[in-house]
């Protein structure tokens, strides 16, 4: 996980992880997923901020020639209604293509919550 900020209000950020997945199928044997995010913050005022994030992952299934490419981007913003709690709205689009039959589609999702920090 990596963090920049150019000046003052923005940062850009950088984070690679992997996980190994399980499944409940019986005979199967899950699958390892490997994850990248790129991320951007900035303040436009003092109760204001806006984000974006561009995802790339890759979930390569064990045991078979099975893999699922996933590509996202979002934006949101929040403001911010004292220091510790803020209105919160972000819009999402994700995309999966596979080389295994049924699984590709895309979704677009928009989401709307309180966020509280301290």
């Amino acid at each position: 996980d990596l963090k920049w900020s150019p000046e003052r209000g923005t940062t850009i950020g950088l984070t690679g992880k992997t996980n190994v997945e399980t499944t409940t199928t019986a005979g199967e044997s899950g699958d390892i997923l490997y994850s990248g995010r790129l991320t951007g913050e900035r303040q436009i005022r003092a109760n204001l901020t806006a984000n974006s994030a561009l995802g790339l992952d890759w979930r390569d299934y064990t045991g078979s020639d099975g893999h699922d490419l996933i590509l996202s981007a979002e934006a949101g913003l929040t403001w911010w209604l004292n220091r510790y709690a803020g209105l919160t709205t972000r819009m999402r689009t994700e995309k999966l293509t596979s080389n295994l039959p049924g699984r590709d589609y895309t979704a677009n999702s928009v989401y709307l919550g309180l966020k509280v920090q301290r």
